[in-house]
C-alpha cells in the first residue's frame, strides 16, 4: 500500500506559521520602521531587553535595508531575536561592524531568514589579507561578551569581510547557521573565534573565500561537529604568534566534518620570527576530504605575501594534538605537512588511519614532517618523507588534567569547606545556596573523591549563571526512595560540567524494577532530572547504573548535552540514557550512550531536537515515543538526528505510537547518515507497538506521522526486516522519504527484505534490501 510521491514543498507554509504573533513578541513592523530599519529594529529591541519575562523581537518576512545597529545587554529576561526576512547592509562600507550583539546573557538568535551584506560592491577594494594597515571593512555580525547563546538556522551571506566575529563569549552555540560567500571574497572568515570558552559549531554549512572557521588567541573548548567546509581556506587554529600577549588555545575539538574544494583542510598556523603563545590540546577526528589542497598542515612558517622573516623560527609551543581517522582526495602532492618550529618543537603529535589519496602529475604523494615529536598508529597514508620526525609514546595526562581543572578560582564554591557528612547532600545545597545567590558567575565544585548522597533539588532561579563542577563519584544511597536522585531546577544559565560520574547504585534494585512490564509499578528515582531548566551546558559528566531513566528533561529550553557519557549494561530496564519531553532546542552532541532501554527517547512536546555524532549501544535504540498513550499529547515537530552510530541495539532508528489509544502528531523528523552495526530493526515505524499486551490491536492508532525521513543509512542488521515501515490504517503516514540504504543481513532466517504498509513514500537511490 505504499504510494511513491513527491514531497511537497512546504518552507513558506512553516515560516508563516513561525512568524505568528504570541505573547511577548515585538514585530519590527509595529515600530513604523523607515527606508533603513535600524532605528525601528533598535526601538523594538529596547522595550523587549526592558521586559522581565522571556521575549522575541521579529523581523518578518521581507526584504529590508538596514544600517550599523547595535543590540546591546544586559537585558532583564532571556531574549530572541527571531529574523525571517533578507535583511541587507548599505552597499558602501562604513565602520568596522553591521550588526553587534553585545554584553547578553540568554540570547538567541533564529529563523530562517538572511543577513546580506553586499560585499560584492566591496570586495574589489578590501586588501586586508595583504596589507595589515588596509582600511577596515564591517564584519556582517559581531558577537561580544554574549553568553548562555543559541544561533540557528539563519544565514550570513556577502559579508564586506568577516562574516562572524565571536569574542569574548561564553557557552555560545551556532546551529544549522549558514555562511554563503564566494571563493574569490577576500578576507570573508566565515566564524572568527577569539577569547571565548565554550563554543559549539553543529551541522552548519560554512563556504567562503578565506577559512570556513578561524579560531583565535584565548579560545577555549571549541567544539566544532558536522560542519561542511567549502569553498574556502579549510578549518583553522590562528594564525597565532603575531602580536603581544596572546592568550593561550586549549581544547579545540574538530570531529565529523567534510571539506570539499578547499585551499587548505584542518589547520594549525603561527608566524616565524615575531611573538610567543601557546595552543594545546587539538583534535581533528573523523573528517572526509574531497579534492583538498595541504588537507592536513601544520605551518610554523606561515608567512603570507612576505609580511614577517624566516630567519627565526616561531615562538608558539604547540602540544597535545591528534589528526584520526582523516581520509579522501588531495588536491596537492603533500597530503600531511607537519612543520614545526625548529626553536620549539611541537610534542605529542597523534596521527591516526589518515587514507588520502592523490591523483595529479606532481609525483607520488608524500607527508613531510621535521620539528615534530610524532606517534603514528594506524594507516598514515602516503608515508612520511620527513626528517627530525621522532616517533615517540604521548604520556598519559589525565590525572594532570584533572588536577588543572580542580583547582580554586574566584567565583568557586568548594563543597569540602561546607563540613561534609557522610551523605554531602546537605553540604552541596549549602554552598549552591550561596553560589546561586551571587550576583557574579560562580562555580559549585565536587572536587576528586568518592562520596555519598542522598536526594538533592538544585533550585533556580539564580542571580547569575551558575556551573557546577563534579570530579568526583558521586553515589545514590543503595535503596531507592522517591522518584529523583538530583534535579535541576528553574535554572536560567546552567553549566554541568567535570570528569566526574553520577552513580546511581542501580544494580541493587534492577531486579525489582518491572515498570517497562507494569504501568501501576512502584515508581524508582532517576539519576538527573532537569526540570524547565534554560541556556544549559551539561558537558563531560558521566551517568551510570541508574535505577531507572538516567537523565529526564523537561520543559527545557537551548539545552546541550555534549560528550555525556551513559553507562549502564543491556539488562537493566527502563533505564533511557536521555528522555525528552515538552523542551525545544535540545542538542546531544558527540556523547557515547550504552544501556538497557532507548539511548535517547523522544516524548511529546519535544521540538528542534538535534542529536548529532552519538555512539549508541547496548539499547533499545534512538526512538521518538512512544506516542498517543496520554490524553492531550503535545505534538513533536523538528526532529533531527544525524552522524550516529547504534552498535548491537535491539532497535535502530525508531518512531513508535500506540494503536487504540489518544491522538497526536509528530512530523518534520530527520534520519540522516546513520552506521547501523548488527542492529535489530535498523529502521523502524511501528504505529503497533504495544509491549507486553498493554492495549489492543483492534484499532489503528491514532496519532498522525508526516514528513519523515531516513537517508544515507548502511550496515548490517541482525533481522531479516531491515526496513519496517508499519504505520495507522485509520491515519496513513504521509511524505516518507527513504534515500541511499544499504543493508545487509546475513542471517539464516531468509533473505533480508524490506516491509511498508499504510504509507506515502518516496523512495530516491538505493533501496538494499528492497520492497516498498
Amino acid at each position: 500500500m505504499a504510494l511513491k510521491v513527491e514531497i511537497l514543498a512546504i518552507a513558506m507554509l512553516l515560516m508563516a506559521l513561525a512568524a505568528d504573533a504570541q505573547s511577548g513578541v515585538f514585530d519590527l513592523t509595529k515600530y513604523n520602521p523607515k527606508a533603513d530599519i535600524a532605528e525601528a529594529l533598535l526601538a523594538a529591541w529596547k522595550e523587549a531587553c526592558a521586559s522581565t519575562t522571556p521575549s522575541k523581537v521579529l523581523i518578518p518576512a521581507g526584504e529590508y535595508l538596514m544600517g550599523p545597529a547595535e543590540l546591546l545587554g544586559p537585558c532583564k529576561a532571556p531574549i530572541e531575536l527571531q529574523v525571517e526576512g533578507t535583511v541587507k547592509a548599505p552597499p558602501e562600507p562604513k565602520g568596522e561592524s553591521w550588526v553587534t550583539f553585545q554584553q547578553i546573557d540568554g540570547f538567541t538568535l533564529s529563523g530562517k531568514g538572511t543577513f546580506n551584506g553586499q560585499g560584492h560592491i566591496a570586495w574589489g577594494n578590501n586588501n586586508c589579507h595583504q596589507n595589515p594597515a588596509c582600511k577596515k571593512f564591517p564584519i556582517n555580525l559581531r558577537f561580544n561578551f554574549v553568553s548562555n547563546a543559541m544561533i540557528k538556522d539563519v544565514t550570513t551571506e556577502e559579508s564586506k569581510t568577516f562574516h562572524v566575529n565571536v569574542l569574548g563569549c561564553k557557552n555560545i552555540t551556532f546551529q544549522n547557521f549558514k555562511v554563503v560567500a564566494p571563493a574569490e571574497s577576500p578576507n570573508t572568515d566565515g566564524i572568527h573565534i577569539g577569547r571565548s570558552e565554550g563554543v559549539y559549531i553543529v551541522d552548519s554549512p560554512i563556504g567562503t573565500g578565506d577559512d570556513c572557521i578561524s579560531i583565535g588567541d584565548g579560545a577555549k573548548e571549541i567544539h566544532i561537529t558536522g560542519v561542511t567546509c567549502g569553498p574556502g581556506h579549510g578549518i583553522s587554529i590562528g594564525s597565532l604568534g603575531k602580536y603581544d600577549n596572546e592568550e593561550p588555545v586549549i581544547g579545540i575539538f574538530v570531529k565529523n566534518c567534510t571539506l570539499r574544494n578547499t585551499d587548505n583542510g584542518v589547520r594549525i598556523k603561527s608566524w616565524p620570527a615575531m611573538k610567543g603563545g601557546l595552543a594545546s590540546d587539538i583534535h581533528f577526528e573523523d573528517i572526509i576530504i574531497d579534492n583538498v589542497s595541504n588537507p592536513v598542515i601544520v605551518d610554523q612558517e606561515y608567512c603570507p605575501w612576505n609580511q614577517c622573516s624566516l630567519k627565526e623560527p616561531s615562538k608558539v609551543k604547540l602540544s597535545k594534538i591528534s589528526f584520526k581517522n582523516i581520509r579522501g582526495t588531495s588536491n596537492t602532492p603533500v597530503a600531511v605537512k607537519i612543520v614545526c618550529s625548529s626553536g620549539i618543537p611541537c610534542e605529542e603529535v597523534d596521527l591516526a588511519d589518515i587514507n588520502l589519496t592523490y591523483s595529479g602529475n606532481q609525483g607520488p604523494a608524500k607527508s613531510e614532517c621535521k620539528n615534530a615529536k610524532i606517534k603514528v598508529t594506524g594507516t598514515l597514508n602516503p608515508p612520511e618523507q620527513g626528517e627530525m620526525v621522532l616517533k615517540v609514546e604521548i604520556l598519559a595526562t589525565a590525572i594532570l588534567l584533572l588536577a588543572l581543572t580542580s583547582h580554586a578560582q574566584n567565583g568557586v564554591f568548594d563543597l569540602t569547606k561546607y563540613n561534609p557528612k557522610a551523605d554531602i547532600a546537605e553540604a552541596l545545597l549549602a554552598a549552591w545556596k550561596e553560589a546561586c545567590a551571587s550576583t557574579t558567575p560562580s562555580k559549585v565544585l565536587i572536587p576528586a573523591g568518592e562520596y555519598l548522597m542522598g536526594p538533592a533539588e538544585l533550585l533556580g532561579p539564580c542571580k547569575a549563571p551558575i556551573e557546577l563542577q563534579v570530579e568526583g563519584t558521586v553515589k545514590a544511597p543503595p535503596e531507592p526512595k522517591g522518584e529523583s536522585w538530583v534535579t535541576f531546577q528553574q535554572i536560567d544559565g546552567f553549566t554541568l560540567s567535570g570528569k566526574g560520574t553520577f552513580n546511581g547504585q542501580g544494580h541493587i534494585a534492577w531486579g525489582n524494577n518491572n515498570c517497562h512490564q507494569n504501568p501501576a509499578c512502584k515508581k524508582f528515582p532517576i539519576n538527573l532530572r532537569f526540570n524547565f531548566v534554560s541556556n544549559a551546558m551539561i558537558k563531560d559528566v558521566t551517568t551510570e547504573e541508574s535505577k531507572t531513566f538516567h537523565v529526564n528533561v523537561l520543559g527545557c529550553k537551548n539545552i546541550t548535552f555534549q560528550n555525556f557519557k551513559v553507562v549502564a549494561p543491556a539488562e537493566s530496564p527502563n533505564t533511557d540514557g536521555i528522555h525528552i519531553g515538552r523542551s525545544e532546542g535540545v542538542y546531544i552532541v558527540d556523547s557515547p550512550i550504552g544501556t538497557g532501554d532507548d539511548c535517547i527517547s523522544i516524548g511529546d512536546g519535544a521540538k528542534e531536537i538535534h542529536i548529532t555524532g552519538v555512539t549508541c549501544g547496548p539499547g533499545h535504540g534512538i526512538s521518538i515515543g512512544s506516542l498517543g498513550k496520554y490524553d492531550n499529547e503535545e505534538p513533536v515537530i523538528g526532529i533531527f538526528v544525524k552522524n550516529c552510530t547504534l552498535r548491537n541495539t535491539d532497535n535502530g532508528v525508531r518512531i513508535k505510537s500506540w494503536p487504540a489509544m489518544k491522538g497526536g502528531l509528530a512530523s518534520d523528523i530527520h534520519f540522516e547518515d546513520i552506521i547501523i552495526d548488527n542492529v535489530s530493526n535498523p529502521v523502524i515505524v511501528d504505529q503497533e507497538y504495544c509491549p507486553w499486551n498493554q492495549c489492543s490491536l483492534k484499532e489503528p492508532s491514532k496519532v498522525k506521522l508526516s514528513k519523515i525521513s531516513f537517508k544515507n543509512i548502511r550496515g548490517t542488521s541482525n533481522t531479516p526486516v531491515a526496513v519496517k515501515i508499519v504505520c495507522s490504517s485509520g491515519i496513513p503516514c504521509e511524505e516518507v522519504d527513504l534515500a541511499d540504504i544499504n543493508l545487509t543481513y546475513s542471517g539464516n532466517q531468509g533473505p533480508a527484505k524490506s516491509e511498508c504498509k499504510n504509507a506515502k513514500i518516496k523512495v530516491t537511490g538505493t533501496l538494499n534490501p528492497p520492497g516498498c
